[in-house]
């Protein structure tokens, strides 16, 4: 991981200059030149949570040797996890060196085959850890849970998947979960309104984010301005369809299907309408998949901030819809896991109960 982010990845001769690329430098970059909230969502995905999450395993390891019961560790790995983006910032190196072809010559770095492992490496940590069952793990189910045999004795946390009999009260007085201490039972109208402020923050965002320019290069003092649809044309123009499709999906499709399929799916809830369980359930984890992919235009900004800043003759510039972008970005994503499937499950239940009674 210390070679994967602060190595050089890409290089290119410009003007008779080698410039490198690394991931760090990048955020860097883009930070010191007037961009730093946008290089601190980049920061966040690229560099701070790969590492959190890569101290977390190892800690929650030693908390096992230990014999430790590490409550704090366990909750922050569900929160870190959605937000580690090796993944799509590899997808991003790629669309990066077709993007930098038209300008210099470009070399690949010994390093980017570090950056490959770590990603690939974080990938299978994803697969191997179910937070459900590290949980478990650390505080198994209660045994006397097992031998009651009325389910409405029963309550469930639905963070940690705990089922218990006698939960906890907080400071405040509300019922709390006895493994995790998450509240439990949150009125629905409270989470709705979560949802809607988030999901309505983020739309605003995205009007910003495709109408002003995400990039500007200057060639010789003429700036040339792109907007996210612009900069899918021009890879249309230079004959990359491939890259102008995955750049379109991640940066145009990706984010109004998923403020889209959340507004469906909020519709459904307020007004009860009964659609296919089975299809409202798989949009759902369609958006929980996709959502992080958005982040792709950003990384490929980072990258282009080290490889083409040469004063006079070419420079590379951030445009002002990339903070908005990545704003709508971090908004639909936290929209999408304030959103609860039980809403819509109540909806599928009301609807069996009531086939079942006719």
């Amino acid at each position: 991981m210390p070679f994967a982010l602060t190595y050089p990845l890409l290089s290119i001769h410009l003007l008779g200059e080698k410039i490198n690329a690394s991931v760090w430098q990048g955020v860097w970059k883009m930070a010191t030149q007037g961009f730093s909230y946008t290089a601190f969502l980049i920061f966040i995905c690229a560099v701070f949570m790969p590492i959190a999450f890569a101290l977390l395993v190892i800690l929650l390891r030693l908390a096992q040797m230990v014999k430790a019961k590490p409550r704090n560790l366990l909750i922050s790995l569900g929160y870190i996890k959605p937000w580690v983006m090796f993944d799509v910032y590899l997808v991003a190196l790629g669309v990066t060196m077709f993007k930098v072809k038209e300008y210099a010559t470009l070399e690949l770095d010994i390093y980017l085959i570090a950056f490959i492992f770590t990603a690939l490496l974080t990938t299978l940590l994803f697969i191997k850890i179910n937070p459900a069952e590290v949980w478990n793990d650390f505080y198994p189910q209660s045994k006397a849970v097992n031998d009651i045999t009325k389910a409405e004795d029963l309550r469930y946390c639905h963070y940690c998947q705990y089922s218990f009999l006698n939960p906890l009260t907080d400071n405040k007085g509300k019922e709390i979960c006895p493994r995790c201490y998450s509240q439990i039972d949150i009125p629905s109208a409270i989470k709705l309104q979560r949802t809607w402020a988030l999901l309505l923050a983020g739309i605003i965002m995205l009007f910003p984010a495709n109408l002003l320019p995400i990039s500007v290069i200057y060639v010789n003092g003429a700036p040339s301005a792109d907007t996210l649809m612009s900069g899918v044309l021009s890879f249309i123009d230079m004959g990359s369809y491939f890259i102008a499709f995955v750049v379109f999906t991640a940066s145009i499709f990706v984010p109004v299907s998923k403020v889209l399929i959340i507004l469906y799916l909020l519709i459904c809830v307020h007004f009860k309408l009964k659609h296919s369980i089975r299809w409202q359930m798989r949009l759902l984890h369609v958006v929980h998949f996709v959502g992080r992919w958005s982040m792709l235009d950003l990384f490929v900004l980072a990258l282009m901030m080290s490889l083409v800043t040469r004063g006079q003759i070419i420079d590379f510039s951030v445009g002002t819809a990339a903070l908005y972008f990545g704003a709508a970005v971090f908004l639909t994503m936290i929209a999408a896991e304030q959103f609860d499937s039980r809403l819509i499950w109540e909806i599928y239940d009301r609807q069996h109960k009531t086939h079942n009674t006719h």
